[in-house]
């Protein structure tokens, strides 16, 4: 009796869909980081060396916030007006590249608002899939949920390989900005941006496709004040250290021993790199430690000059942007990695 081919979870569709308000950096300074930050020292050349040029926004700060900070509530009810169209003709692009009947599970991550019944409850109503869909809404973990919503997928195939599984991150930071005068938060207001990316997820024989291999977490225990995500009265309230960079950095040929070595890799063996742009220096100093060219690192600079850094999202619109610009050839290795509140490493290594 012959055997089934072995399969892996593998990448069966992509894409993202963006909010109404594009606004430039120079409009957003001018418009109103200017007025928040004018006893910030050097709080222009701040906002110039996030290397952000525009952002997509759920809403315009320029004139949301003009006047000061808003109630949480406020902030919320935007946010369930906004992340259901977004999120909506996000997931609706990757539908149409697929059999929606496969669907049996999506899993959906956001740290920027909540509601209840969870939108991916009304996307899946939305686009009529069956009624006995498992649904997974994972909150506040910040920019590596990504990976969280990828781990449910393959979880669910190694399960059910027959089925295809959405997933989802849906980030509109914007609308938690704050007036708060220090350089901190200027770097952060200046930095984050909102958008919606989706994949379809399902299962193929081993080699054919865009396959995730494994993934691997790492929590780098003693380092969780350096980066924080809470809920205030007047909205979410984010600490960012200017430390995270050099953490990240020293850490990093020690967790890819661990996401390569299983697989009999290293890092010369990797050709595409995915990297969450979670700041210009975090790609910088990434970039200098695994000894990276500029073409590796081409789509973690163009989305971050673009959109921004768009949290759980941005990996997935750096993988969407590197799959159409640089054509991996078959066989070829890349790691995808992202970063957060822990501090916590999160990668794949993909196989194309």
């Amino acid at each position: 009796m012959s055997q089934a081919p072995a399969t892996r979870p593998t990448l069966l569709a992509i894409g993202s869909e963006f909010p109404p308000f594009k606004v430039t950096q120079e409009e957003m300074y001018e418009g109103l980081l200017k007025k928040w930050y004018e006893k910030v020292p050097n709080a222009e050349r701040i906002v110039k060396n996030t290397r952000v040029r525009s952002r997509y926004f759920a809403w315009d700060p320029r004139q949301a916030l003009a006047n000061g900070s808003v109630p949480t509530g406020d902030r919320s009810e935007v946010f369930e007006k906004t992340v259901l169209d977004v999120a909506g003709r996000s997931v609706g692009k990757v539908l149409a590249q697929v059999d929606r009947s496969k669907v049996g599970s999506i899993a959906m991550a956001s740290c920027t608002g909540y509601m209840g019944p969870t939108p991916e409850y009304f996307i899946a109503k939305q686009f009529e899939l069956t009624s006995s869909i498992r649904r997974t809404f994972i909150g506040h973990m910040g920019c590596f949920a990504a990976f969280n919503v990828l781990k449910v997928a393959m979880d669910s195939l190694a399960a059910r390989p027959d089925e295809h599984v959405i997933i989802n991150c849906t980030e509109f930071s914007s609308l938690q900005f704050r007036s708060d005068a220090n350089a901190e938060q200027a770097v952060i207001q200046a930095l984050f941006g909102d958008t919606s990316a989706s994949a379809v997820v399902g299962s193929a024989p081993d080699g054919e496709g865009v396959q995730f291999i494994r993934t691997h977490t790492e929590q780098i225990w003693g380092t969780h004040e350096l980066m924080t995500w809470n809920i205030k009265n007047d909205g979410f309230f984010m600490t960012l250290s200017p430390y995270v960079p050099f953490v990240i950095a020293e850490n990093i040929h020690a967790y890819l021993e661990k996401l390569l070595g299983p697989e009999k890799l290293s890092v010369g063996d990797v050709k595409h790199w995915i990297i969450h742009p979670g700041g210009p220096k975090i790609v910088e100093m990434l970039g200098k430690q695994l000894k990276l060219t500029e073409a590796q690192l081409a789509s973690t600079w163009h989305v971050l000059g673009e959109y921004g850094n768009c949290s759980s999202a941005t990996v997935m619109l750096v993988l969407e942007h590197m799959l159409k610009a640089d054509k991996p050839q078959r066989g070829e290795y890349g790691v995808m990695l992202a970063f957060g509140p822990g501090l916590t490493v999160e990668g794949a290594l993909v196989r194309f």
